[in-house]
């Protein structure tokens, strides 16, 4: 429906001290536990699921897409991987490879681009609310 209740967006933080540290004036002396509700994780894990077999159905995901799908692992990206660069050094061409580290990526996905993306791709109007 779009409407995600007030009540499902609370959570708990909790503030621990990384151990070892010489000073605990900076804000990386602390390690940040965030605990959210239980009905809320298995509501986002439906969504993102649904989401996925969507994008999937629709031809939405890059074929060399391995992080978050069902059945393929890190070590089946590695494998592939080895075997790009095994491919490619047989005619003694260079190989080089890039290795990006989104953190935290989605969150800085801007809506007015995403939202018209999930649409003309066929997404429900209630998953992309």
């Amino acid at each position: 429906m779009g409407y995600n209740p007030a009540s499902l967006k609370g959570l708990n933080e909790i503030v621990l001290d990384k151990p070892g540290k010489p000073s605990y004036e900076s804000p990386a002396s602390f390690r940040i536990i965030v605990l959210i509700r239980t009905v809320s994780k298995i509501l986002e894990r439906i969504i993102a699921t649904r989401l996925l077999l969507a994008a999937w159905s629709k031809d939405m995901l890059n074929p060399n897409q391995c992080g978050s799908l069902p059945g393929l692992s890190t070590y089946d990206t590695v494998l592939t991987l080895f075997n790009d660069v095994k491919t490619l050094q047989r005619p003694r061409l260079k190989v080089s490879s890039l290795f990006l580290d989104i953190k935290a990526g989605f969150n800085n996905v801007d809506n007015s681009i995403l939202v018209p993306i999930l649409r003309e791709g066929g997404i429900p109007r209630y998953v992309v609310s």
